[in-house]
């Protein structure tokens, strides 16, 4: 990291991730040396998610956050549901962060956990914003836990396979999706080993419906319109559910453009400012 403040200078090294290991065994990637912290739930910390990580963080560091991409914790026993993955957070807020962070933030499998902090731990963050997450079709479930039992007993190929065709069902292009589908599975299985099929069974047997309503701190959700994994109505439906819940959704972006989108900070820093001044 030193090297890279002196070859780079200190402005594009504060953009550097720095990755780590916690006491519990859950990885991070830092970002940033801000005064106000944000946690960023079941994130991506090595491989090639890290760079789309990083670049959907880079306007909360500019901002002045010191962010941390961390990981779920490691070697999850089997029935480890998604409360206890809150949990988890929860703890490692106790023990690393002094009790609190400033803003948190979950998308996709990071945001089913996020459902579950905001619910049991409401008073370990100022803030939350949950991406890409909500209520889901059983069809998509299927195809979640099928991907992961498929990845994690060593048929990359195939699982990652499953993972595209869900996600991009009009993509067509001969020997494509077998080469894409083992980058992404090998990928996806380097993050998260055999976790991988740990989080998978813990969203099969969660129902967001039953949790949502016992949230009862403000929520900002953000879904995008060409999200395949998490419809509008579905979406919608979780906002409806929890009773300080917003939702903003955006045009013309998929599963992974939201965290990316110049929205997605701007309208994180809105609801920031909305809640200071109501609570002034």
């Amino acid at each position: 990291m030193w090297e890279v403040e002196r070859v780079l200078g200190a402005n594009v090294a504060m953009m550097w991730p720095r990755r780590g290991t916690f006491p519990t065994g859950m990885t991070y990637a830092r970002l940033g040396d801000g005064p106000t912290t944000l946690l960023w739930l079941a994130a991506a910390t090595r491989g090639p998610m890290l760079a789309m990580m990083a670049r959907a963080v880079r306007p909360f560091v500019a901002a002045g956050y010191t962010v941390w991409l961390v990981s779920v914790r490691p070697n999850m026993p089997t029935g480890h549901t998604l409360e206890d993955m809150a949990d988890d957070y929860a703890r490692l807020i106790d023990e690393e962060f002094g009790g609190h962070v400033d803003l948190v933030i979950g998308h996709s499998n990071g945001g089913m956990i996020g459902f579950c902090l905001a619910a049991r731990h409401p008073d370990r963050f100022g803030h939350i914003v949950i991406a890409e997450a909500g209520l889901w079709s059983e069809r998509l479930d299927r195809a979640n836990l099928d991907s992961a039992r498929l990845l994690v007993t060593g048929h990359t190929r195939q699982g990652g396979a499953l993972m595209i065709r869900f996600i991009a069902p009009n993509l067509r292009l001969p020997g494509v999706v077998p080469v894409l589908g083992a980058l992404i599975g090998r990928a996806t299985l380097a993050e998260y080993g055999d976790d991988l099929l740990v989080v998978a069974e813990a969203i099969h047997a969660f129902d967001p419906q039953e949790i949502l309503p016992n949230i009862a701190v403000p929520v900002l959700l953000v879904g995008g319109e060409n999200d395949v994994l998490f419809a509008q109505e579905e979406l919608e439906r979780a906002a409806q559910l929890i009773p300080q819940g917003t939702l903003r959704h955006y045009p013309g972006t998929n599963h992974f453009g939201t965290i990316t989108s110049p929205r997605f900070a701007a309208d994180t820093h809105d609801f920031i400012r909305q809640r200071q001044q109501t609570t002034a």
